[in-house]
């Protein structure tokens, strides 16, 4: 496409882009959060990738490894056991039901200690504060902390991180119009559209009534924050939202 500026840099992430929106929005609940009144709680976590995603992702990691075996788990469920666990969360459950989805539940002890993890703290992507009898609960993902991404996905090989390194990671990144063009230019219209259309959704059930909160919606006790997959590829500005409870 004449006047269309590609940089090779892009190339390889572009694909893998398309399949991590496919594996992000087929699963109904990203991520759910329950905080119990004395701060322990649960974290559950759906993933599930499409069959023809999958098996687009497997050549990306394989690339350097013809030996791969074709059906082989995109998740490893025990790294996913080995790394929440140095991070103080207890595996309930971890399964792989299919070489293609990841289903867990874990418990916490104490949500401010989950926080407060030196990798998670020193980062600034999520942070929990008590004060005259209210918590309150933040994310925040920018640019200067997004080289932390892979602390938030465990368990993923780390050729599929490689490949799925959106602009938001590089230190000259294109502008949002250019990444458009060049995922039209390479995947098509429709793969745009689902890229455009695709949603993370984050709930946090809270223990207290809800006093304030940022960036979402709130009903009931339940806190409610959807972020859209292509700003977070993008970070033209941060990612942020908040909850605060009695």
């Amino acid at each position: 496409m004449p006047g269309i500026r590609r940089p090779t840099r892009y190339l390889p992430a572009l694909p893998a882009a398309a399949i991590l929106l496919s594996l992000l929005s087929s699963c109904a609940a990203g991520l759910s959060l329950a905080v119990n009144p004395d701060g322990s709680g649960t974290l559950a976590v759906d993933a599930r990738v499409p069959d023809a995603a999958a098996a687009r992702l497997r050549s990306y990691a394989s690339a350097g490894n013809p030996g791969s075996a074709a059906a082989a788990p995109l998740f490893d469920a025990a790294a996913v056991r080995r790394e929440t666990a140095r991070r103080g969360l207890a595996a309930v459950t971890v399964e792989t039901s299919s070489p293609n989805r990841l289903r867990g539940s874990f418990s916490f002890r104490s949500l401010a200690d989950l926080a407060a993890d030196p990798e998670l703290a020193g980062a600034g992507i999520l942070r929990v504060e008590s004060k005259a009898g209210v918590t309150s609960l933040s994310f925040r993902l920018s640019r200067d902390n997004a080289r932390s991404l892979p602390l938030l996905f465990p368990g993923l090989g780390p050729d599929i991180l490689e490949a799925l390194s959106p602009p938001a990671l590089d230190p000259y990144p294109v502008t949002a119009g250019e990444y458009r063009e060049m995922l039209q230019a390479l995947l098509g219209p429709a793969a745009l559209a689902e890229l455009e259309a695709a949603e993370i959704r984050v709930q946090v059930r809270t223990p207290g009534p809800v006093v304030r909160h940022a960036g979402g919606s709130v009903s009931d006790r339940t806190f409610t924050a959807v972020l859209r997959l292509l700003d977070v590829l993008m970070l033209e500005k941060p990612m942020e939202f908040s909850v605060a409870w009695n």
